[in-house]
């Protein structure tokens, strides 16, 4: 029994030694690995110690020298573009005759860098970039010793550097490392000025586009209205003359074209401006009531005719006085009242104004042809139309309800549809608008009378044949006196020589335009009011007109009652 259990004991012993065996040789690998990591740093400390014996001190002057020379740069390329000027002393800096003989700068024409061209320094006399250089970026030309990086940015290849070195085989490296920092140096402010460049042009070609722009529906504005000026004036005129049936019959086909050509022309250069982004709204106050009446006179007669029931509901909870943009205001329910008329064959038109939440809501309901759904999504696009093809039975541009839309959204609305076809369509718009605190849609000027506006002596400026008699008819219409001349210099010049108590200008005319003369009668202290007759829509072409001097405007194409209208303003401050 106790040899048994003195045997146990030994092989529990021998058990132990051998656990502690392996335990020792794995701890012994352990450190055989410490000491070889620790050997290895040891031999790479070595070499950096040797590499540093090796630098003699020109050496690390040399080094402290570049490395000083490239913050320098660094900073001054930070602070401004580089300059032709400073590209020269930055490499006529790295030549030092001893370590670099000779240095080149090499920067391909960009358009708008002025930068370009080739910068030398040293006794390098040719310098041709290595065929390969594009595909490997950097060479070292060991039969010449010259060491060339290719300047590589977003653009791809936009220039070559390249370097004669002529220290030791052992200090080349170090040098090739240095000269790499300035390409990277030279490429990032390269790299730069091409951006800030691009930044440049592009803002200009944008204003020049703008500009170009403005001009261009200023132009065709004033091209596209004057003569409908003349159109849509002598045809009023007519209606004063007496008419055989047929002449009526006539005259009126004469009136719907020229109202149908004013309204597709106010689509094309409203689209064309909000397109610019030059549409903008004139906000004033307004009488509400006063719109729906003005609404229901526009549309009764014409749902007449069809025999549709047609009516405008007014809430009484909304506001009198609002300020808003009328004109726009008007814009988007003539439109779609204009659209239900137009689409209804039979039964009715009813359109509802109401005020929730200081948001002016307005619905227009008919029983017309209705619209399907898969269709609907073309309604408020422009130049679309569900019926495009040559057998429509309806006219217009396909502008209207996509203008409609892009007005409610400048006004911060929305504007939504509701149709099934052949039941009916019904449109809601809402716009949040203000209340006005204080009445300012009644006018401030007292209405004068017939004897004083005949006893006014009107000065009308006007380059146009047509639209000279066009004026000069309506006025005689009332008996009031009229001068008429077709040049700013030529109002100068009679102005000076008779008193005038109301003068009309227009814009655009040859020798001398209506801005210049105004402002030169302004500068004369003419204080009669003049009033601007322009083509002009836009904000910028109305207050061009005011900053130069002009009290008001008449907008063309205009009517005898708007132009009477105007005289009443006036009448009392002439």
């Amino acid at each position: 029994m106790d040899a048994k259990r003195h045997i146990m004991l030994l092989e529990h012993k021998l058990e132990r030694e051998h656990a502690s065996r392996i335990m020792a040789e794995k701890l012994l690998e352990i450190k055989s690995r410490e000491l070889f990591t620790t050997n290895s740093i040891l031999e790479t400390s070595l070499k950096k110690l040797q590499l540093q014996a090796e630098l003699n001190s020109e050496q690390l002057t040399y080094q402290t020298k570049i490395e000083n020379l490239l913050l320098t740069y660094a900073r001054l390329f930070l602070k401004q573009p580089p300059s032709r000027s400073n590209i020269q002393q930055l490499i006529d800096s790295l030549v030092d005759g001893v370590y670099i003989s000779a240095c080149y700068i090499s920067i391909m024409p960009i358009e708008n860098i002025a930068i370009s061209g080739e910068y030398c320094s040293g006794r390098q006399q040719t310098w041709q970039p290595p065929a390969d250089l594009p595909n490997k970026l950097s060479l070292w030309d060991s039969s010449t010793n010259l060491y060339w990086i290719a300047l590589i940015n977003s653009r791809g290849i936009v220039g070559y550097f390249a370097a004669k070195i002529s220290s030791p085989k052992k200090s080349i490296n170090v040098i090739q490392q240095r000269l790499a920092l300035f390409c990277e140096l030279f490429r990032s402010a390269i790299g730069r000025q091409i951006t800030l460049s691009q930044a440049i042009h592009a803002r200009q070609r944008a204003e020049d586009s703008e500009q170009s722009t403005r001009d261009f529906l200023a132009m065709i504005n004033h091209e596209l209205r004057t003569p409908l000026n003349g159109l849509l004036g002598s045809a009023e005129l007519l209606q004063d003359t007496p008419l055989n049936p047929n002449q009526t019959k006539l005259l009126t086909t004469l009136n719907h074209s020229g109202e149908l050509l004013r309204a597709i022309i106010n689509d094309l250069l409203d689209y064309s401006k909000i397109n610019a982004g030059m549409l903008e709204l004139i906000e004033k106050p307004f009488d509400s009531h006063l719109l729906v009446i003005k609404l229901r006179d526009i549309f009764s007669h014409c749902a007449l005719e069809k025999r549709l029931d047609f009516n405008i509901e007014y809430s009484a909870d909304i506001p009198r006085s609002i300020r808003a943009d009328e004109d726009r205001l008007k814009q988007i329910y003539v439109n779609l009242i204009a659209n239900a008329i137009k689409f209804t064959q039979q039964g009715f038109v009813h359109a509802k104004f109401s005020w929730e939440n200081n948001c002016l809501l307005f619905t227009i309901k008919d029983s017309g042809c209705g619209i399907e759904q898969q269709q609907q999504h073309k309604l408020f696009k422009p130049f679309s139309q569900i019926d495009i093809s040559s057998k429509r039975s309806h006219e217009g541009t396909g502008l209207g309800l996509a203008i409609c839309k892009q007005l409610c959204e400048q006004m911060n609305g929305k504007i939504t549809l509701v149709s099934e076809q052949n039941i009916g369509t019904t449109f809601s718009v809402s716009l949040p608008l203000t209340i006005s605190t204080i009445d300012e849609t009644l006018s401030t000027h007292s209405p004068a009378s017939h004897e004083a506006l005949q006893k006014l002596k009107i000065l009308v400026v006007e380059d146009l044949k047509t639209n000279q008699m066009i004026i000069q008819l309506m006025l005689q219409k009332h008996k009031i006196d009229v001068t008429i001349v077709d040049n700013g210099q030529a109002a100068l010049d009679i102005i000076a020589e008779q008193p005038f108590d109301i003068v009309f200008m227009d814009c655009r005319m040859p020798i001398m335009d209506g801005y210049c003369a105004t402002k030169t009668l302004r500068k004369q202290k003419f204080t009669k009011p003049i009033i601007a007759l322009t083509a002009g829509t836009t904000s910028a072409e109305r207050e061009a007109c005011i900053n130069a001097g002009m009290d008001d405007i008449l907008c063309k194409p205009y009517m005898a009652s708007e132009l009477l209208a105007m005289l009443n303003s006036w009448c009392n401050a002439s």
